[in-house]
């Protein structure tokens, strides 16, 4: 097997090009760092050496850079994959650790100004924690989004992805979701029914495992709600899906990020909640202490009126949650104290139940 080596130098370069601004604790209480101009936080994941990985889509090239304290300072990325040719770029990686240790880097090479969409989702092996990486590799004929893949309880790799199945009525308007499953380490991947909800798009799915053992997805649209769906067959089949209207989006829609906070056993939710003419702010958190029934203790993490916050990555360390989000004044990553999600905000939102 050939392998891929230009990017991950983890010797001695490593303490050298540190290109992050840590900005000082503003009024919410947690302390954020400025990444360098020109690319976009996708995705964070833990070494084995406890340092973090990063991985950053920097154009349509992938980039990485590593932080050796917990993600307060980060050093000048480094390319990883080049853009492709034409219209066409490398966008929204992840980083997944397989239950064998091995590090899967996946992604979408995505070719702008096709109907449909044309999107293509690879991945790649690391068996040295990101040193050297294997082949690109065929995972789906969908999109497959930052931060998504999760591993589950018992060892199967989720990896949610949605399609555009209707061309007819415009951009975003016919897609459904479904998820690629692996249950060898992803050497081979399966595909899983679909969520379709339509006319209700569901679009960019991220899924959580609940603790009865169901999965739980939940969906982008541009319907101004989160869509919900539930898999009790860990990911073969999915019920239809249904809109949880309190949990609102923007017209211009958000990417979701859902998580489970290990220290509490509660539901993360991330998403921006409101704008019009492509606005996506303000950036906010909710809890569900009920594994998603109902939703609690809305947060602004990040409120400029004017923003397009979206595709964040979630991952947390001990009792911080690290953040990663992008904006129109570039990409930031939030270091957040878990008890700060739970702490009573002056606008915070009443309990979001299943009535719809």
């Amino acid at each position: 097997m050939q392998r891929f080596e230009k990017a991950m130098l983890w010797g001695p370069a490593l303490v050298l090009g540190v290109s992050s601004t840590v900005i000082a604790a503003e009024p919410q209480g947690f302390e954020q760092t400025k990444l360098e101009p020109g690319v976009t936080v996708a995705d964070i994941e833990p070494l084995k050496d406890g340092r973090l990985l990063m991985v950053l889509d920097g154009g349509g090239a992938l980039r990485t850079s590593v932080s050796q304290d917990d993600g307060k300072t980060w050093t000048a990325s480094i390319q990883l994959l080049p853009k492709p040719d034409g219209n066409a770029g490398y966008h929204h990686p992840s980083l997944t650790r397989a239950g064998n240790g091995d590090l899967l880097l996946s992604y979408q090479y995505y070719v702008r100004k096709t109907r449909p969409v044309y999107k293509i989702s690879y991945y790649r092996r690391s068996k040295n924690d990101g040193k050297t990486w294997g082949d690109q590799l065929f995972m789906a004929a969908d999109g497959l989004f930052n931060d998504k893949p999760i591993v589950l309880s018992t060892g199967r790799l989720i990896a949610p992805v949605e399609r555009e199945a209707r061309v007819e009525g415009g951009d975003h308007a016919g897609y459904v979701s479904s998820v690629f499953f692996s249950d060898d380490n992803g050497y081979s991947w399966t595909r899983s029914g679909e969520v379709n909800a339509l006319p209700i798009e569901a679009q960019e799915p991220h899924v959580v495992e609940l603790k009865d053992g169901r999965l739980m997805m939940l969906c982008r649209t541009y319907s101004r709600f989160v869509l919900r769906s539930y898999s009790a067959d860990k990911g073969k089949t999915w019920s239809k899906g249904e809109p949880i209207r309190h949990l609102e989006l923007p017209a211009w829609s958000s990417a979701l990020n859902v998580k489970r906070i290990p220290s509490t056993g509660d539901l993360l939710l991330l998403r921006s909640l409101r704008g019009e003419d492509g606005v996506r702010s303000p950036f906010a958190s909710v809890i569900s202490k009920d594994d998603g029934k109902t939703w609690i203790n809305e947060r602004i993490i990040a409120g400029d009126p004017k923003e397009r916050y979206g595709y964040p990555c979630l991952l947390f360390l001990d009792e911080t949650a690290i953040i990663g989000y992008g904006s129109f004044a570039g990409s930031r990553v939030a270091r957040i104290p878990v008890k700060w999600f739970y702490e009573t905000p002056g606008d915070e939102l009443p309990s979001v139940g299943d009535k719809q």
